[in-house]
């Protein structure tokens, strides 16, 4: 871990998958997209949806329109391609993520030091941003929350396709938090495990913090971070910084 953190900061950000929770992606996305498309039995292809569902995901990551938000994005292509509107699907994904989501909690374990991390921010006055690729509605992030032994009421501000206009790896993903929380990206810190989708944070002036417990590390992608180390050194750190 590099030791040089006398930095002040006036916000958190902090990644979910990988950080504050143990989610082997690898293994809880085709489960989730699996669950997902049993739902569609008899009205798409199990195939075709999961096929439209990633096609879809994709767009909705790749826009730069500034005045969509990620959910109007992903639902205009999803809809499109399976043939049937949002108000005729809408109550089978709420149901979905009612009832079936919360079946796969068995991917997702929770982090001895996640907790420490949300204490020592709350104790040093820290706004923590919830900094999760904003791919799901509300409803499946408070999920994993819950699986990694947290709560809404621990952040600032939870990034989710309702209320973000963009993805990771996207930096305006960044500026759109700092402008969300009123304070510049060179006063916030990220932390995360992916070393493209997190630490491309710097790109708009973010310091970044690695954390190391579970790195998502990308081919061609340079490993670069302000600071790295544990989660439990992320506690620490924080508990370090200056105010």
């Amino acid at each position: 871990m590099i030791n040089n953190n006398r930095k002040s900061y006036d916000a958190i950000l902090v990644d979910l998958d990988g950080t504050l929770i143990d989610l082997d992606l690898n293994k809880f996305i085709p489960a989730y997209v699996d669950a997902l498309a049993k739902r569609f039995t008899g009205r798409v292809d199990h195939v075709d949806f999961i096929r439209h569902l990633l096609q879809a995901t994709s767009i909705m990551v790749k826009n730069r329109d500034p005045h969509k938000k990620n959910k109007v994005v992903f639902y205009e292509e999803f809809c499109s391609r399976i043939g049937y509107s949002f108000e005729e699907i809408e109550p089978v994904i709420d149901d979905f993520y009612r009832k079936d989501f919360p079946n796969l909690s068995c991917w997702g374990q929770e982090l001895p030091f996640a907790r420490s991390v949300v204490e020592t921010a709350q104790k040093k006055n820290l706004p923590l941003i919830l900094a999760t690729n904003p791919l799901f509605p509300l409803a499946a992030v408070l999920h994993r929350l819950t699986w990694a032994g947290l709560n809404s009421d621990d952040f600032k501000l939870i990034t989710t396709m309702d209320n973000m206009h963009y993805c990771k790896p996207n930096p305006d993903y960044y500026l759109e938090i700092s402008q969300k929380i009123d304070c510049p990206p060179e006063r916030c810190l990220m932390a995360g495990n992916d070393t493209l989708e997190d630490l491309i944070a710097a790109k708009v002036g973010m310091n970044t913090f690695l954390v190391e417990d579970f790195i998502l590390h990308r081919a061609g992608i340079e490993l670069v971070s302000n600071y790295r180390g544990s989660l439990e050194d992320l506690a620490a750190f924080i508990e370090n910084i200056e105010l």
